[in-house]
């Protein structure tokens, strides 16, 4: 099990949500999801809560880079105070010295592109292109060739995007066209690309045939859950989320399953418990939580429990921690 990815997801841009001028009704705006004109994340917290992910036997981290770092290709993109590519290149040297893998992700979903600025409203256009592969090629050099950049590219519907004062939903074709120009960028820099795929991304695709046919195998998949689960013999049927980590299995894809403890406590242990006992493992690249936690200082401990639990639940349904 120690060849497995064993992923935490953290924050550096935080404009990943709500575009400015967005109804305030995300169910916990409190967390920091409301758009911000200035750098969110809090330094010291940062580091206090990487220096612990090794003791959880966490050896990648995904890095929601987004706006919090200052370009130099598109430097309008980059919020006031973010920090400066010194800055993350000597943290991300830092984080290699302690056996972590630092892994890049910006979002480029529609529902989850307002750190794009105006950029965010001009999808499909060959400005908004230019600039994704701009950012792509800058971060990918920035992070050393990282061998994966995760694109997002999930919620992309209606009922997740309504609130903003311009909702953009591409047609499955054009979605599909636009995420194999950024999966081409990433392989041409021999990075491999990284996805949220849930039930209702594979369905934003145009379904399971268009997307096994658009989707290559070499894209990493990050099915994720965040609910209760109970694993039993019926689970398939009762949770999208269970019938398509058997069905990307099934369908020769890698994948990254993904929990948190944002909505139940026990959830990493029953993604891990389901998979283990219902997924083929060759297609268990590893496994990754995300606590969908600002890093700031009053959700330090938060963030802490949740390293922690996602250890435990790997020592309970593995024992290899």
């Amino acid at each position: 099990m120690n060849n497995k990815i064993w992923a935490f997801l953290i924050h550096l841009g935080t404009n990943c949500w709500m575009p400015k001028g967005a109804v305030a009704d995300f169910p916990r705006p409190e967390e920091g999801f409301l758009f911000r004109d200035e750098m969110f994340t809090d330094k010291q917290t940062w580091r206090k809560v990487v220096d612990f992910l090794p003791s959880r036997g966490i050896n990648t981290l995904l890095i929601d880079v987004a706006d919090g770092v200052c370009y130099d290709r598109h430097p309008e993109i980059s919020i006031p105070g973010a920090w400066t590519k010194a800055e993350l290149r000597a943290e991300l040297d830092r984080l290699r010295s302690m056996g972590i893998t630092p892994i890049p992700k910006c979002n480029f979903s529609s529902g989850h592109n307002a750190w794009l600025k105006e950029y965010a409203y001009m999808i499909g256009t060959s400005k908004h292109y230019e600039v994704c592969k701009d950012v792509i090629e800058e971060l990918i050099e920035l992070f050393d060739t990282p061998p994966f950049f995760h694109l997002g590219l999930e919620e992309e519907e209606y009922e997740a995007i309504k609130g903003y004062p311009i909702a953009i939903i591409r047609a499955p074709w054009k979605k599909t066209e636009d995420a194999k120009f950024l999966f081409d960028v990433c392989r041409a820099h021999g990075v491999r690309p990284w996805i949220w795929a849930g039930d209702r991304d594979v369905m934003c695709f145009g379904g399971d045939e268009a997307f096994r046919k658009n989707v290559g195998t070499d894209v990493l998949l990050s099915n994720y859950f965040y609910h209760q689960l109970r694993c039993n013999d019926d689970a398939v049927n009762r949770y999208p989320f269970a019938e398509y980590c058997v069905k990307f299995a099934e369908w020769g894809y890698e994948q990254v399953p993904t929990g948190s403890t944002w909505t139940w406590h026990a959830n990493n242990k029953d993604v891990m418990r389901f998979c283990k006992n219902y997924v083929d493992d060759k297609s268990i690249a590893g496994y990754m939580t995300a606590p969908w936690l600002m890093t700031v200082e009053k959700k330090y401990y938060a963030l802490l429990a949740d390293a922690d639990n996602f250890a435990h639940a790997r020592r309970d349904i593995y024992g290899d921690f």
